[in-house]
């Protein structure tokens, strides 16, 4: 994707040829004597970098290679010679300068740090990819080539090996196979697709369809090869987000890997040096440090649907999977994946399916097979897939029933429905939403509910099962609620909320999703009872930590938009 659309290659490649042919018609007669051919080509080829990043969508990559180019340009304008360095430094200022939120993506460190890891390592190579300088000239044209590829492998191992901190960061998997992908698609890509699709995009159609026809032939044999290649058990390496510490430590061993100079010298530092990002691999980052009677919420961001994990000091508890959209699009794979890889989490103790819409359900089937689960628990019938699915992985399995309790290094988890003597099929046969499993979890601090798609009839049913004794127990705790049936009119009964009385409340539910959840309602309902109510389209992914003292919770919420964060408070 990057060579199709962003590539910086692909920009300069572009911005020399409106350069070049500029500066040929620009040589007749006495125009030069207006504008010096080089200055007018500079210019020439900044408007021709600048054309390209606008198609692409200035996506980061392109901005830096427009911007660099833009440079050079100015820099031939003012009769300077910049070093490669300051023609980076410039470039990467102006970015930030016009786009400060720029370093918050991954775009912005993987293409100034690849740049960055070549100007670096090359040096002052000379022949740098094969261009012959001064008296290499005369160097046989074999010799040449066999200098090209000898740099263009270096540079190759020097961005792979460099950009191995910010790939963990921001994706938590390292590509094995990327350079012998790359030593395919670069220079098919670079020097045959592109220079066709753009001759067959220009010309006329008579003559640019057969231009366009093997540019396609080239990218569809292309996939076949990078899909064989991906299909490679070994092909990816998964890890947990690196800590800063380690980091830095391996960006000190990644600068002696890679240094100029000639290998063959300095070759037992330079493995030294590689050693150093090994760290990144075998340093696991937890990132989550509870004592016993702790725990978190962390309320993912996955659009239309449910999917909370909670954990405690050494367990871990999924609550619902996410949605799924046409076959392969699930939340699963989507959100909920990447985001147990990027922790470090390969274990869940306890898989919890509040019941079997497929908003609760859809990221199941890929997280079975990626990560290991002990256990599942929910409120499904015998004939539903995902059991079938998980007995055939030999995953114990376990009906949510109401009265159902464990603890947790000092945690405590109750489920307040569906009853025991609640039959699906029976009760329930066209509205799995009133079986959805309530979970309960708490401490000596808070007390945090999970309701699923629970709905009047079964929100009555709680009503009754919440007795004195049982309220007695959770009256002096903080009430964290959710909405159930992502804030659907038909739950969220004054009965209930009244009931229970909860400091506070949120909804999972997608950006202007066609049902209409939250129904205005039901917000006005908690704003009325004085609940404050978060929602995740604007308050994107929500981490509650729980303490075991007298502390109030912890929330930490990512707000999508500052204008409807300072309405929220407002309300």
């Amino acid at each position: 994707m990057h060579l199709i659309s962003i590539s910086g290659l692909h920009v300069t490649m572009l911005a020399g040829l409106g350069a070049g042919l500029a500066a040929k018609l620009w040589r007749r007669k006495s125009l030069p004597l207006l504008i010096p051919v080089s200055k007018l080509a500079a210019v020439s080829g900044f408007v021709t970098a600048f054309f390209y990043a606008w198609l692409a969508g200035f996506q980061i990559p392109a901005q830096r290679t427009m911007y660099m180019v833009g440079v050079v340009a100015f820099a031939l304008w003012s009769g300077r010679n910049p070093r490669s360095f300051d023609i980076w430094w410039w470039a990467l200022a102006v970015v930030v300068l016009i786009d400060p939120m720029a370093p918050y993506t991954p775009g912005f460190w993987l293409s100034f740090g690849a740049v960055a890891a070549i100007l670096y390592g090359m040096g002052s190579s000379a022949g740098l990819l094969g261009i012959p300088t001064g008296k290499e000239l005369e160097v046989h044209w074999r010799q040449r080539i066999i200098q090209a590829l000898r740099e263009a492998c270096r540079v190759q191992v020097i961005v792979t090996i460099a950009l191995l901190p910010f790939t963990l960061y921001w994706f938590y998997q390292v590509s094995i196979v990327s350079p012998l992908a790359n030593a395919f698609a670069i220079p098919l890509v670079s020097y045959i697709v592109t220079p066709l699709a753009i001759g067959g995009a220009l010309l006329p159609d008579f003559i640019g369809k057969w231009l366009l026809l093997p540019a396609h032939a080239s990218m569809e044999y292309l996939a076949v090869m990078l899909r064989w290649m991906a299909s490679w058990k070994w092909a990816v390496v998964w890890s947990s987000q690196p800590t800063w510490w380690v980091m830095l430590v391996s960006g000190v061993g990644i600068i002696a890997a890679i240094r100029p100079g000639s290998i063959k010298k300095s070759w037992r530092s330079r493995i030294l040096g590689v050693s150093l990002p090994a760290l990144l691999f075998l340093v696991p980052n937890s990132g989550l440090n509870l004592r016993d009677g702790e725990f978190r919420a962390t309320v993912l961001d996955i659009g239309q649907g449910t999917s909370v994990l909670i954990e405690t000091a050494s367990k871990k508890l999924l609550y619902d999977t996410g949605p799924i959209q046409g076959k392969k699009d699930d939340a699963g794979n989507r959100v909920i994946l990447p985001y147990l890889r990027g922790r470090g989490i390969d274990r869940v103790d306890r898989l919890v399916i509040s019941h079997s819409d497929s908003d609760h359900v859809g990221g199941a089937a890929t997280l079975l097979k990626e990560v290991r689960f002990d256990l599942m628990m929910g409120s499904l019938p015998i004939s539903n897939p995902l059991l079938k699915n998980v007995q055939a992985r030999k995953i114990s399995t376990l009906p949510c029933r109401f009265g159902q309790s464990w603890v947790w290094d000092g945690v405590e988890f109750h489920v307040w429905h569906p009853h025991e003597e609640t039959i699906f099929e029976f009760q329930y046969p066209a509205k799995p939403n009133e079986m959805s499993c309530v979970l309960e979890v708490r401490n000596q601090t808070t007390s945090f509910w999970l309701t699923g798609d629970v709905e009047k009839q079964a929100e009555a049913e709680m009503v009754g099962r919440l007795d004195m004794a049982a309220l007695e127990e959770i009256e002096d705790k903080e009430l964290i609620f959710m909405a159930p049936h992502h804030g659907s009119k038909t739950s969220s009964s004054e009965a209930l909320l009244i009931r229970l009385s909860p400091d506070q409340a949120f909804a999972q539910n997608g950006y202007r999703n066609r049902y209409g959840h939250p129904h205005p309602i039901v917000t006005s309902r908690y704003r009325t009872l004085g609940i404050p109510f978060y929602q995740s389209p604007i308050t994107g992914a929500q981490i509650w930590t729980f303490p075991n003292t007298g502390e109030a919770p912890k929330k930490r919420i990512f707000w999508r938009d500052e204008a409807k964060r300072l309405w929220h408070r407002r309300e």
